[in-house]
């Protein structure tokens, strides 16, 4: 009977993460994809073939994956529009499913069964704020990536993290900011100073400036119009409509870590902080409107937030009891 009851319990949160992807997929379609789909091939034909201003131009993964898949698809689907906007649906459900599944089992670290579930809606109100535009896609799989990167600390496979960084330089440049979360996470284990994890770390950074470079070489050293100048510029002067999307996006998350950072353990607390120059740098480097670039914040302030909403909390050995009971 306790097996029955665990395989149904099991099975609820299955049905609960598959539910979420197909949300995320219906509305992320609606939204982005079926919007302006003839656009969309005239953007992946361009960075394909070398003619897309940059940064974008560097950002190769995620439509060499849907032209992977639309060559697949090319014999069951005639029509070019059908056959783009189906294999991105594709692309972006296993994207999804990845996320809520990685995601739920990153909170299991920390959290009982509920509150994980909890966490999981969370991050699925937030995601749709952040669609600004019709090729986003790249932003879901840079979360998938850091989900990917986060898992690997804490299940003790670390030494993967080159690999993750090797992989995700190809979607965007943003994935090396995974190094702030490592170094939370050696901070939270005591091995700030590990020689091995140092290492591991400047194979990171080596793996990311050989990609970096190595796109520039194949595509070439463009200069973008997305200076910090402009950036800036027209950050400053979109102030209103900017505020507006981070109130309705950013600021209840922010307020209730704050409130939950002295009951944070070390990893949480480092990992908020580190929040801070992110947001620097995003606010010289990028236009702080497209708020799907700022996504992986919320894989550190959602935990953070479900400690107030839920009274679990991250640094209480006394939640580690429990929680292993419960299991």
């Amino acid at each position: 009977m306790i097996s029955s009851a665990s395989n149904r319990f099991i099975n609820t949160h299955v049905l609960v993460i598959l539910l979420l992807t197909m949300i995320s997929c219906i509305l992320i379609s609606e939204r982005t994809i079926f919007p302006d789909v003839p656009q969309r091939m005239k953007i992946e034909a361009s960075i394909l073939g070398g003619t897309m201003e940059p940064p974008y131009q560097y950002r190769v993964m995620k439509p060499l994956i849907g032209n992977l898949l639309q060559s697949v698809l090319s014999p069951f689907i005639e029509d070019e529009v059908s056959r783009h906007a189906f294999s991105y649906q594709v692309m972006i459900f296993f994207v999804f499913l990845g996320v809520y599944f990685l995601f739920y089992k990153f909170l299991r670290n920390f959290f009982t069964e509920n509150t994980c579930i909890l966490g999981l809606f969370l991050l699925q109100v937030v995601i749709p704020l952040g669609i600004t535009s019709i090729w986003e896609e790249g932003d879901y799989i840079t979360l998938l990536l850091y989900l990917i990167g986060l898992n690997l600390m804490f299940s003790g496979k670390e030494k993967f993290l080159p690999l993750v960084i090797a992989v995700g330089v190809f979607n965007r440049d943003q994935i090396i900011y995974i190094l702030f979360l490592y170094a939370a996470f050696l901070f939270f284990n005591g091995r700030i100073k590990n020689k091995k994890a140092f290492v591991n770390a400047a194979i990171c950074v080596i793996i990311w400036g050989a990609g970096y470079l190595l796109l520039r070489n194949i595509f070439g050293f463009k200069e973008s119009v997305y200076t910090i100048k402009h950036n800036v510029t027209t950050n400053i002067n979109t102030w209103k409509s900017i505020a507006e999307l981070w109130i309705a996006m950013i600021s209840v998350f922010a307020f209730l870590s704050i409130i939950s950072y002295k009951r944070s353990n070390e990893f949480f607390r480092f990992a908020l902080i580190s929040l801070i120059p992110y947001v620097m740098i995003y606010f010289l480097l990028a236009i702080v409107s497209q708020l799907a670039k700022f996504l992986p914040a919320f894989l550190v302030m959602i935990p953070m937030s479900l400690q107030v909403l839920t009274n679990e909390y991250t640094g209480d050995p006394l939640a580690e009891t429990e929680k292993g009971q419960a299991q």
